[in-house]
């Protein structure tokens, strides 16, 4: 071992020891000593029943998805009718469905709630970009003063953080990696 990584992991050990540890304190190579018991309870639980809440926040996705489902032939027609579902309808009308149905599911109890988070952030982007905003009636506001497709974009805004902060200590995808984020 080198002088200089003699250098660099006692300039870890001294900022681990000196600033608030991060999210949770995983075994790293780079620093194997500087994480201690401590680490691993350095948030509160206040951050994990947030991430829950934000979690369960995505099922209110699934009545929509589910409403698809149920009268799929109308919802094909409606793809159809769209510049770019039209190429495709029945493929575009079953890849959103089990969109709408299965990553909400995968969400909410946390499993690969990541790659969940951001298929859910980009399926709900391409819909207000693909089918709200194209339309000839499009204004910014509609006649109540709510913004046209915000719900679109609030799953967007719902579901993108979790893309970036993971599922939390309280989901399956905790259990499934022993903690690690």
């Amino acid at each position: 071992m080198s002088r200089r990584d003699d250098d660099f992991r006692d300039a870890a050990r001294a900022t681990a020891t000196d600033e608030a540890p991060m999210h949770r304190g995983v075994y790293d190579d780079w620093d194997e000593d500087a994480a201690t018991e401590a680490d691993y309870e350095a948030h509160s639980h206040g951050l994990d029943f947030g991430l829950l809440l934000l979690r369960l926040g995505a099922l209110a996705l699934l009545p929509h998805g589910v409403a698809k489902a149920t009268d799929l032939d109308a919802f094909t027609s409606m793809v159809g009718s769209n510049l770019v579902g039209g190429q495709a309808p029945e493929l575009f009308a079953w890849l959103i469905m089990l969109g709408m149905v299965g990553l909400p599911i995968l969400i909410a109890v946390g499993l690969f709630a990541r790659p969940a988070g951001f298929l859910c952030a980009a399926m709900m982007s391409a819909i207000f970009a693909l089918a709200i905003l194209p339309r000839f009636d499009y204004r910014l506001l509609d006649d109540v003063g709510a913004l046209t497709g915000e719900s679109a974009l609030l799953f967007v805004a719902l579901t993108l953080p979790l893309t970036f902060t993971g599922a939390g200590r309280w989901s399956l995808d905790s259990m499934r990696t022993a903690g690690r984020p």
